[in-house]
């Protein structure tokens, strides 16, 4: 694994705990802490799974860079934010072995989730792209 490859997976740490604890943080003021635990109970496997895609599919990036390729801030942004939608992906098609959900519980689930997960992933998603690209940018 090449130094690009351990720069994204860091930015994948650091963006999946920002992400998850903005999203628990708002959701439980939204809703209430005993809620947010439930959410968390149900959907803890599509959010290792996508945590689990989303660093497999970071190692497969960064190792198709070059060492020399000349990086620039928004391919560090450009690349989170692909990460975030493969994470996203696999997590939904994750909840499908969730068991003793129906079709219409998948489908409000998948689109809760990619919407609570677009929303508050989004904020430090965007934070730690930026900072994975002058990472990169100043790295090589």
């Amino acid at each position: 694994m090449n130094t690009i490859a351990k720069h994204i997976l860091k930015a994948v740490l650091i963006e999946s705990i920002g992400a998850v604890l903005l999203a628990s943080a708002f959701y439980a003021l939204f809703f209430s802490f005993a809620e947010t635990m439930e959410f968390s109970k149900i959907l803890w496997f599509p959010i290792l799974a996508g945590f689990f895609a989303m660093c497999f599919a970071g190692i497969v990036i960064g190792n198709s860079f070059s060492q020399n390729f000349k990086f620039k801030v928004w391919h560090g942004v450009a690349i989170i934010f692909v990460l975030l939608i493969i994470a996203i992906v696999i997590g939904v098609i994750a909840t499908l072995f969730i068991p003793n959900w129906d079709s219409f519980d998948i489908i409000q689930g998948a689109i809760s989730v990619i919407l609570i997960f677009l929303s508050f992933g989004g904020l430090p998603t965007l934070l730690t792209g930026i900072w994975l690209g002058y990472r990169l940018k100043n790295k090589f």
